[in-house]
């Protein structure tokens, strides 16, 4: 049995949460990934410019190091917290968790607001940091929501759908940049009011779920326990009967048929901790952790990597172009249901790869700015593939009461791989070869190849599960 369905009585509820939560993925958990134009709103409002020299032009390198390590720094560390958000949970329930989102959000706003007020440069570590943790934690919830629909493609699509609306976040902050530049507003006077709409759009997220509750949570994993259990007594019933059948001398090739549904135990009814350690588990989770380290780097550093092909020649052009581009990756909605319906998620997983070595090709190839409008596309639907493969994936094999872990290990792990090669790969790009992105971004071209081994992997593994159930439907038919 794969995730169990937590639908209750909360019809009403659940719409008005699903309409809220993709509010608040677009606006607020996926704008943090969004950093480019909220740099450049942060470089012309001063922040970091006393590490500059007098007679260097802004921004310096040491200003752009110090604000790229503020998005760094705060991604990094939530990211290696994600498992312990995804545990409190599956054991506090997603209610109380929410409300543990809400206020770090409210908490990191609030610090923006007093550093760019006040111009404290030092209060943004912490201010990034808060609003990382509610980034992190509120993005488990992509998953979590989705339990609440029916299991097969209306919960697909609703973790896909949430996980593109996340990926589209990134647009948010170029219109606080766009909002800035074109109005009398202010940097502080925005990030006021945008405090104020995350406390209605998310507020009503809070009180959505506090009604749908943790009993409803209560109720699908005793399902799940039910459903285990009678497993188990099937297994049991399977054994009884394949002695009746050697007693009795009967068909020699029914009896070897019936023993082999007890050779594989699906993963989902295993303990928690061998769910985790499963083939299954483990091959998806360095696919994502490579991936989303990857991503993590493209969206960070493309203002710099744009900037050195003499972007900033052009007002920004080509850094509007990448981000508005982003919400593209909506269209590739029906193309992610299409393939998981025909052709499941191995080969969702190689689409999502030939996207990453699409876009690391024109990176590496092309230092023509209009070429890399290309690669902003491939990459848009890369982040598409990405999450929403990815996620879905988890939900079809982890047990109900273990997703929270395993989204969280997921993220653990991409945020480590990210800590081992991102910074120094940006700082070596920034500080020793004049910005120039050629050699980081030719590694991570190059670690997509050996990524297609783990797609086939993963493909190989849900037709095994895939074959189980057939086997335990055959059973209980015959059974009957």
């Amino acid at each position: 049995m794969a995730a169990p369905i937590i639908v209750g009585p909360h019809g009403q509820k659940r719409r008005l949460l699903l309409i809220s939560t993709c509010l608040y993925m677009i606006f607020y958990t996926g704008a943090f990934y969004g950093y480019g134009p909220f740099q450049l709103m942060l470089e012309e409002a001063g922040a970091f410019s006393n590490r500059c020299a007098p007679d260097e032009p802004l921004p310096c390198p040491s200003q752009t190091s110090m604000l790229l390590n503020v998005q760094f720094s705060s991604m990094l560390t939530t990211m290696i917290f994600t498992p312990f958000m995804g545990a409190g949970i599956d054991k506090f329930g997603p209610a109380i968790m929410f409300k543990v989102a809400f206020v770090f959000g409210i908490f990191g706003l609030v610090l923006l607001i007093i550093s760019t007020s006040l111009h404290i440069d030092p209060l943004l570590f912490p201010s990034f940091l808060c609003i990382g943790f509610m980034s992190c934690l509120s993005g488990l919830y992509t998953v979590q929501t989705g339990l609440l629909f029916e299991e097969g493609r209306d919960r697909n699509r609703v973790i896909s759908v949430l996980n593109a609306l996340l990926d589209s976040g990134a647009v948010t902050y170029l219109l606080l940049w766009f909002v800035e530049t074109n109005t009398v507003l202010t940097l502080p006077t925005i990030s006021a009011v945008y405090l104020a709409i995350y406390i209605l759009v998310v507020g009503t997220s809070v009180i959505c779920w506090t009604k749908i509750g943790k009993k409803t949570q209560r109720l699908a994993i005793e399902e799940m326990d039910r459903a285990v259990h009678d497993v188990v007594v099937v297994r049991r019933d399977s054994i009884r009967r394949a002695s009746e059948i050697m007693e009795r001398q009967e068909s020699i090739i029914d009896n070897e048929e019936e023993s082999t549904t007890d050779q594989y135990i699906l993963i989902a009814n295993r303990p928690q901790m061998e769910q985790l350690m499963s083939s299954q588990y483990i091959t998806l989770c360095i696919f994502f952790s490579f991936h989303q380290a990857r991503n993590t780097f493209t969206l960070t550093t493309t203002r710099d990597f744009l900037a050195y092909l003499g972007d900033d020649e052009y007002g920004n052009k080509y850094l509007s172009i990448f981000t508005l581009l982003t919400p593209v990756s909506v269209l590739g909605l029906p193309f992610v249901d299409l393939i998981l319906h025909k052709w499941g998620y191995g080969a969702g997983l190689h689409t999502c790869n030939l996207l990453g070595i699409c876009q690391g090709i024109v990176q590496v190839s092309s230092t023509n700015l209009s070429m890399q409008i290309l690669g902003f596309v491939f990459y848009s639907f890369y982040r598409c593939f990405l999450f929403s493969i990815t996620f879905s994936a988890l939900a079809a094999f982890i047990r109900g009461d273990v997703i929270g872990k395993g989204c969280g290990i997921y993220i653990l792990f991409g945020g480590l791989a990210g800590l081992a090669f991102n910074i120094p790969l940006a700082n070596v790009a920034v500080n020793s070869l004049g910005g120039n992105f050629f050699i980081p971004n030719l590694v991570y071209l190059l670690g997509c190849l050996p990524c297609t081994f783990l797609c086939y992997q993963v493909g190989r593994g849900f037709a095994k599960e895939a074959n189980k159930k057939e086997e335990i439907a055959l059973y209980s038919d015959r059974k009957e």
